[in-house]
Order: C-alpha cells, then sequence, then structure tokens
C-alpha cells in the first residue's frame, strides 16, 4: 500500500520561508562537466571498489538502470548502450560541492548544508527574496549553474519538510522547469497527494 505525504502545513508568512537547492544527478554531472563530449549522453557512477551503481546521470534512469544495483548485473548492458561508466572521484565531488556551497552563501545570508549535493536557504534573512518568490528562485537556479555548471532544482516552502516537498515537484513535474514554490495551500494539497511520504 502507498503512503501519502501528509503533512500540517501553514500558509507562508514574511518570517518563514526556506528554499532547498539540490543538485540533479551530482556524481554523475560532476564526471560530466569535465566531458563535454558526454554531453546528451548515459553517465553512471560507481562505489568504492567499483561495486555498485551510486550515481546515474538522467539518460542512465531513463535507460532503466537502477540506483545501488551491483555493476557486475548491468556491465554488459552499459557496454551494449554506451552507458560511460566512472569509478568514484570522491576529491572532484567535494571540490564542486564547496563551489556549490560557496555560491549558495554569496546569495543568501543563512545557508545550512544538508547534503553533499543539497542546502536548505533561510530567506527570512534576505527579505529582498521574499518580495517574488519565484523570480528569486529562478534566480538561485540560474546563477548556480551558471557559477558552477552544475544543474541544480530549487524548492520553496514555509517550513524545511515544505521545502523538500515543493524540490521534489521541481524534480519531478516537468511543467516546473526545475523550480516549485509551494505558497499556495491547494498547490500544496495536490502535491502532497500525488507524493509517496517516503519521497520526502
Amino acid at each position: 500500500m502507498i503512503g501519502y505525504a501528509f503533512f500540517i502545513c501553514h500558509p507562508p508568512t514574511e518570517t518563514t520561508m526556506y528554499a532547498l537547492v539540490d543538485c540533479n544527478s551530482f556524481y554523475a554531472n560532476c564526471e560530466k562537466l569535465f566531458r563535454p563530449d558526454l554531453r546528451g549522453k548515459a553517465v553512471v557512477v560507481l562505489s568504492n571498489n567499483d561495486g555498485c551503481v551510486v550515481a546515474r546521470s538522467s539518460e542512465a534512469k531513463r535507460l532503466g538502470i537502477k540506483m545501488g544495483v551491483p555493476y557486475f548485473q548491468v556491465k554488459y548492458f552499459c557496454a551494449q548502450n554506451d552507458v560511460t561508466v566512472f569509478s568514484s572521484n570522491y576529491t572532484l565531488y567535494a571540490d564542486m560541492s564547496h563551489r556549490v556551497m560557496s555560491t549558495l552563501e554569496k546569495l543568501c545570508l543563512t545557508v545550512e548544508v544538508y547534503s553533499i549535493d543539497e542546502a536548505f536557504l533561510y530567506l527570512a534573512d534576505y527579505p529582498t527574496a521574499m518580495t517574488d518568490l519565484d523570480s528569486y528562485e529562478r534566480k538561485l537556479k540560474s546563477i548556480v549553474e551558471q557559477y558552477t555548471g552544475i544543474p541544480v532544482c530549487v524548492g520553496m516552502g514555509s517550513t524545511k519538510t515544505m521545502a523538500k516537498l515543493a524540490n521534489y515537484a521541481a524534480k519531478k513535474h516537468p511543467a516546473t522547469k526545475g523550480v516549485c514554490v509551494l505558497d499556495n495551500l491547494r498547490w500544496i494539497r495536490r502535491i502532497m497527494q500525488i507524493t509517496d511520504v517516503g519521497e520526502v
């Protein structure tokens, strides 16, 4: 049975708004950044000792390659489908993460690094952002991608959980073009209804 996301939600106010910036297919896109010939092509990154798939580009996901699958099970499939395979390069990923986070810190006063490829921004510390959330969200996405070359999705909500939900919607629904502001109760309820709680 599928569990759906039900959260206590409040309309955003002037003092409560968070953004979650999440890098798309982070390890795979770090590798593709320095290989222009791989633009538009499928890429996977393997775990330590090349054991399992730990990252997939969007193209690799469309081919049906699953996260965490042992590499030996998909090695032939990758070769047959022109999938480029990388061993993990954690030094590179840490450096690119630092570039992304440093860029965000120039755009917002309070940045909480959530993981190597995610960060929360507390927008009450940056009042100009609150005047036009959608424009600010698109500005965040554009500047991070311009400065770092790493594609991101941005979600905004009145709590960190709501920002996480918005970010998931930004990733999964093409109409959002990678950005989603949950500042309307009708829209919030709709996103909750179609989102498995395990995704948030």
